[in-house]
């Protein structure tokens, strides 16, 4: 389980790469029709990603069955109304139930039992588990870990040296152990996007890129939602697996990628002094629906509104990928 290569890193090792246009419009199409589908399966749904959603089965027992029979009539379903294959994962856990999906790629079922699921864990490489990326894995090396089960056997004071205050709670995850609940979002509290990078990024450059980029994609969704955020937060992860956050108040609520970019790219530049970074997010977070533009910069928001109303209307005609910020398209092929 790895994370996707940047367009800049897939060309660098293969310059003879041809690319081929994102359908994102139909992506997302054919992803509201698989949640459709689900929710006929459990009222407690939590979409992560365009293509990755968790449920919670806990009290249908009595209505579908039990986790297999659930799994395989998701996968009928689905199948049946997409002509899409899905890959199900099921255990006690979200986290189990990640990387059981994962494992029983393509088109595959997995469940663990909440019994089984230390054994099941204990002979796999630490890399299934997310988060654990390949700077991690090396320093468990260092350590002797390489399994599942030699990190849950880990001694605490050894993980507390090299990870931190987060390094024993790794044991945890080791056997399968992860409380985090199925968040369906009703009530949400924040909006946004994380990357986790297939290597090490410390050019400053590189990492504000990034960040534009996923200021974009969390910009789109707030106004897709009709939302204003007054607070924007970075997120970003070390290489010894140490999380660092950052958060400051905008001037004004926004919806907008020109002023949640900067408000971002401050905490960027103040917190990243050359480091390498392994994850990046943000996430704009204390919503309102009531704007009210400053006093001195009212033209130059009303302009971005305006030119960013057009690009929407575009994206809403003819896909995501129709335009895109110079910054963020990829670099031309080498003569």
């Amino acid at each position: 389980m790895r994370a996707a290569l940047s367009t800049h890193v897939a060309r660098a090792r293969c310059p003879q790469l041809i690319l081929i246009e994102p359908r994102h419009d139909r992506y997302s199409e054919a992803s509201d029709e698989v949640m459709l589908l689900l929710d006929a399966w459990s009222p407690l749904i939590e979409q992560v990603s365009v293509d990755e959603a968790y449920l919670d089965l806990a009290g249908t027992q009595q209505l579908h069955g039990d986790a297999a029979q659930v799994a395989q009539g998701l996968k009928r379903a689905v199948r049946k109304e997409t002509g899409l294959t899905i890959s199900v994962g099921g255990g006690a856990s979200k986290l189990v139930a990640k990387i059981a999906s994962g494992a029983s790629k393509p088109d595959g079922l997995l469940i663990v039992p909440a019994e089984e699921q230390a054994a099941w864990l204990a002979p796999q490489p630490v890399g299934v588990i997310p988060g654990i990326g390949p700077v991690a894995q090396s320093t468990l090396r260092e350590l002797g870990v390489s399994t599942c089960g030699e990190l849950a056997a880990a001694p605490d004071d050894h993980l507390l040296r090299r990870f931190g205050p987060h390094g024993p709670s790794l044991k945890l995850l080791a056997i399968g152990q992860d409380d985090s609940p199925v968040d369906t979002g009703d009530d949400r509290k924040s909006l946004g996007r994380e990357v986790t990078l297939d290597e090490d990024v410390a050019d400053p450059h590189a990492l504000e890129t990034l960040l534009l980029d996923l200021v974009e994609s969390v910009a789109h969704s707030l106004r897709k939602e009709e939302l204003l955020a007054r607070t924007v937060t970075l997120k970003l992860k070390d290489t010894e697996f140490v999380s660092i956050t950052r958060q400051v108040k905008l001037p004004q609520p926004s919806a907008l990628s020109g002023p949640i970019f900067e408000a971002a790219r401050a905490l960027l530049r103040a917190a990243a002094q050359g480091e390498p970074y392994r994850l990046i997010g943000v996430s704009a977070s204390d919503f309102t629906s009531d704007e009210q533009l400053g006093l001195f910069d009212g033209k130059r928001t009303a302009r971005e509104q305006a030119i960013t109303a057009a690009a929407d209307e575009l994206r809403a005609k003819f896909g995501d990928g129709v335009i895109r910020r110079a910054r963020l398209l990829p670099p031309e092929d080498e003569p």
